[in-house]
C-alpha cells in the first residue's frame, strides 16, 4: 500500500446471511455492502471487513475491489492440504491480492501479546486494522484496543460483526458481534497535544457503532499522527520511536 498522509477508512461492520459465517450469500452481500461504502463516501480508500466475513468469495472480491478502486481487507476461510485456515486478506485497488495478514492484526493477535502491534510498527505501520469476531469478551475489547492505541501511539481500526445469535455446539451466545470502532490520537494539533499534559482529557474513540449493522467512515490524518507519536515518546520514553529503536538494538 503506497503511503499516504490523510486517509479515508471505513469499517464494515456486516451482519452474515442466516446468522451464518459460512452462508454462500455473505459473498454478494459484502459486495453490496463495498458498494454502499462509495455511495456514502466516495474518497473511502481502504474498507474492512470483520473477521471470517465474508468466508469466501476471493475472486469477486478482488473484481469488486478493482471495480471500485479501493483497498479491501476480507476475513477468508482457506482450505491447504486438508486444513482449514483463517485469513485476512488485503486486495489491491488493481484486484491484486497484496497480503494476507499484511499489516493487519487478526482479532487477538492483535490486543493480546503486545509483541504484534509493536512488530507492525518496527514494519512501517502507520494504521492497523483489527478484523474480529466477537461472542465474547467483546466489552473488554475496547479497554484492550485503548491500551494498544496508547502503547503504540497509532490509530486502530477495528472491526466486528454486527450482533447476531452464534451458535457453538450446543450453545447459544446471543451478544455476539457489533461495537465496531476506530481508536487513536484524538488530539487536532499540537497545542492540544501539549494541553494533555495539564489535565485536559480528550476521547480515543474517534467513532463507534452499536449493535447493528453499519459502515462507520472516518478520515484519519496519519502525518498528524505520527508526529503527535514521536512527540508522545520522546517526552515518555526519551526517544521518538522506541520500538524501532528497541528492534535495532537487538540488531
Amino acid at each position: 500500500m503506497p503511503e499516504m498522509a490523510v486517509v479515508k477508512v471505513a469499517a464494515i461492520q456486516a451482519k452474515p446471511v442466516g446468522n451464518d459465517l459460512t452462508h454462500p450469500g455473505n459473498v454478494k452481500h459484502a459486495l453490496e455492502l463495498l458498494r454502499k461504502c462509495v455511495q456514502m463516501d466516495d474518497e473511502v480508500r481502504v474498507a474492512c471487513f470483520p473477521e471470517y466475513f465474508p468466508w469466501s468469495g476471493r475472486g469477486e472480491l478482488a473484481r469488486e475491489a478493482e471495480e471500485l478502486g479501493i483497498y479491501v481487507i476480507a476475513g477468508i476461510a482457506e482450505r491447504e492440504n486438508g486444513a482449514l485456515y483463517n485469513s485476512c486478506i488485503l486486495f489491491g485497488p488493481d484486484g491484486s491480492i497484496l497480503g494476507r495478514q499484511i499489516g493487519i492484526g487478526v482479532c487477538a493477535d492483535l490486543w493480546g501479546p503486545p509483541n504484534v502491534g509493536r512488530q507492525l510498527l518496527r514494519l512501517g505501520a502507520e494504521l492497523i486494522f483489527n478484523p474480529s469476531f466477537f461472542f465474547v469478551l467483546r466489552d473488554v475489547w475496547h479497554c484492550l484496543l485503548l491500551a494498544r492505541a496508547v502503547e503504540l501511539m497509532v490509530p486502530i481500526v477495528a472491526v466486528d460483526t454486527a450482533e447476531f445469535p452464534f451458535r457453538l455446539g450446543d450453545r447459544v451466545f446471543r451478544e455476539c458481534g457489533g461495537l465496531t470502532c476506530i481508536v487513536g490520537p484524538p488530539w487536532r494539533d499540537m497545542e492540544e497535544f501539549a494541553s494533555w499534559w495539564h489535565g485536559a482529557r480528550f476521547n480515543w474513540f474517534l467513532g463507534w457503532l452499536g449493535t447493528e449493522e453499519g459502515i462507520l467512515i472516518r478520515e484519519l490524518d496519519l502525518d498528524r499522527a505520527r508526529e503527535f507519536r514521536k512527540a508522545w515518546f520522546s517526552r515518555i520514553v526519551g526517544r521518538e520511536d522506541p520500538w524501532v529503536a528497541e528492534e535495532a538494538a537487538r540488531g
